[in-house]
């Protein structure tokens, strides 16, 4: 059975770092926004600072992981924006 964990993000805040418990273990989330670029994106790492995948670009509605293929954390994230109707959520 699939199981859903939402990781609510502030409003407003262009970097975040999150701390966050999947299948029972620790993860680091950064989540920042790009300037330049105008889009979101996260790293996820081990609690000790390991990058397990860097400067990913959170698009909305899309699996954000599986292309990566990792065998750590289980399952995937999803960029859900429920706060606009926009099509590519900004700052």
């Amino acid at each position: 059975m699939a199981r859903f964990v939402k990781i609510p993000l502030q409003g407003g805040i262009t970097d975040q770092q999150l701390d966050v418990v999947l299948d029972g273990e620790p993860f680091t989330l950064r989540v920042t926004w790009n300037e330049t670029g105008g889009y979101w994106y996260f790293t996820i790492s081990h609690r000790n600072g390991e990058a397990i995948c860097d400067a990913v670009k959170m698009v909305k509605n899309v699996p954000l992981l599986n292309r990566y293929r990792l065998s750590s954390p289980a399952g995937d994230f999803i960029f859900l924006d429920n706060n606009s109707n926009k099509s590519r959520p900004d700052y």
